[in-house]
């Protein structure tokens, strides 16, 4: 399927990308400081705080992942493994914003040197680095143009570096400015394109030729994954993007606010992508979309079929803004985590603010590379939040929580993150020596007996292990002079 757009359709794309850089541009001239830049000036009020959080956190992976798991799988793309992010996100808006803003700093990996030293900050920067790569958005990018029928590597190239170029311009405040634009483009584009999808299909009446596991809460999936999956929300508590935007924020309530009416909001949209993913299924079932379509443009497909004339511009846009809105957002995190939190500590402890803010706008457009390049790696786009999940699970959400919940010794800190990476590295390589591919579920297992370990399993290993590595270097680790914990 190959979609024609009008001079209305074009003209509605143009509009969208003039903002962005618009907005990019005005920021930039007015930033000095880089707690101006990366932070905002912690000036971030409810409504910034709204349109960034949902927006940013509701990037295009989840758009495409969401509805692709509601083609192969039905309501558990959204019972079971978007539900359990709401419960995580409800805890965290009582829990983390008193408890970080007491703390102070900039970044998660601020955090943790309070805590552990140099040492764990340097560590759960790398991982925070990999986790903030813009990977899965790109590639949602790359699916969206293909099943657009348009050549991807000229639509993702422009798009990354026009969010190059207005995040490395004004920082957080212009990511936040535009957030709030693409939160509108992203939300009106879905609500408008639902009734329109299901009328195209037949109503909801239609969804009775689905297999039966697609309309029940467990989708036929297997309790292991599906606890897999819940697994993943504890991304939440340790989220760099939340962590970035709470200590930002004007002050706790505000945090609070935006974090309560965000699940809502996701919780709304989760349901109409989940939705869209189901309608495509009827589409092919009944022949209105070709048999060998794939999950991944479900999506772009069901709403290009559905929308006219205009609103098939305003639907690009939408899409387009929730990848960009997450893209720009983790590009100044993860170049955060090379400037701020490596290259800041542990070779130039002395570096000015000026060359820290030029530092890292120039590794904007470094992460942005980079994110193109990895992109490619991965076939599905749910395989890469996997990976990069497991790896923030893996390596920071115990030495964190530890420190929330006590007073750990440095040696602590470390010995979960190295545990808990280590144990990922060694799933990983037993999962891929001995394991297979299974094209039905599109992902690796290890089938042992009539157990199978499938890749999404990585987490349930490496948190234990991570767990344990924590109370052992707790344990044995010195008690530092004067009461202070040292390894």
């Amino acid at each position: 399927m190959k979609l024609s757009l009008g001079p209305i359709d074009w003209g509605v794309i143009g509009l969208y990308m003039a903002l962005m850089l618009g907005v990019g541009v005005w920021v930039g001239t007015r930033m000095r400081r880089f707690k101006d830049y990366f932070m905002a000036g912690g000036a971030l009020t409810t409504p910034l705080l709204i349109c960034a959080l949902v927006s940013t956190y509701y990037e295009l992976d989840v758009t495409i992942a969401t509805s692709e798991r509601g083609f192969y799988s039905g309501l558990v793309a959204w019972t079971w493994e978007s539900r359990p992010y709401y419960l995580a996100i409800l805890l965290a808006a009582f829990l983390l914003p008193g408890a970080l803003r007491k703390r102070g700093g900039m970044t998660l990996p601020d955090i943790l040197e309070q805590s552990y030293g140099k040492g764990a900050r340097v560590t759960g920067a790398m991982a925070c680095f990999v986790y903030s790569l813009p990977i899965t958005a790109m590639a949602g990018l790359a699916a969206m143009f293909r099943a657009l029928g348009w050549d991807p590597v000229p639509g993702v190239l422009t798009s990354a570096a026009i969010c190059a170029l207005y995040t490395a311009g004004g920082g957080l405040l212009a990511d936040s400015l535009t957030d709030t634009i693409q939160f509108v483009f992203m939300s009106v584009s879905v609500a408008i394109a639902v009734p329109l999808a299901l009328r195209e299909v037949g109503g909801l009446q239609a969804l009775s030729v689905l297999p039966p596991a697609h309309l029940t809460s467990g989708g036929g999936v297997s309790p292991w994954l599906i606890l897999a999956f819940t697994a993943s929300a504890l991304t939440v508590f340790v989220e760099p993007a939340f962590y970035q935007r709470i200590l930002a924020a004007r002050d706790t309530k505000d945090v609070r606010r935006a974090l309560i009416a965000g699940i809502f909001l996701w919780a709304a949209y989760d349901w109409a992508v989940t939705l869209i993913g189901m309608l495509a299924r009827v589409a092919v079932i009944n022949g209105i979309l070709p048999a060998d379509l794939e999950g991944k443009h479900a999506l772009v497909s069901v709403c290009i079929l559905a929308l006219p004339v205009g609103l098939k511009g305003l639907f690009v846009a939408g899409v387009l803004a929730a990848a960009m809105s997450s893209v720009d957002s983790y590009c100044l995190l993860a170049s955060g985590n090379l400037t701020y939190d490596i290259i800041r500590p542990t070779i130039a402890p002395g570096m000015k603010d000026r060359t820290l803010v030029r530092m890292t706008r120039i590794g904007v457009f470094v992460v942005m590379a980079i994110g193109v390049v990895v992109s490619l790696a991965f076939r599905r786009i749910s395989d890469a939040w996997v990976f990069m999940s497991s790896v923030l699970v893996a390596v920071v959400f115990v030495p964190v929580i530890g420190s929330f919940l006590m007073k750990p010794r440095k040696a602590a800190g470390l010995a979960a993150s190295a545990g808990g990476l280590l144990a990922l590295a060694a799933f990983y390589a037993v999962l891929y020596t001995f394991g297979s591919f299974d094209p039905e579920e599109e992902s690796w297992v290890l089938r042992i007996g009539k157990a199978a370990i499938w890749r999404e399993y990585a987490v349930l290993f490496a948190l234990p292990v991570s767990a344990l590595s924590f109370l052992a270097g707790h344990i044995l680790g010195r008690p530092g002079p004067s009461g202070r914990k040292e390894p």
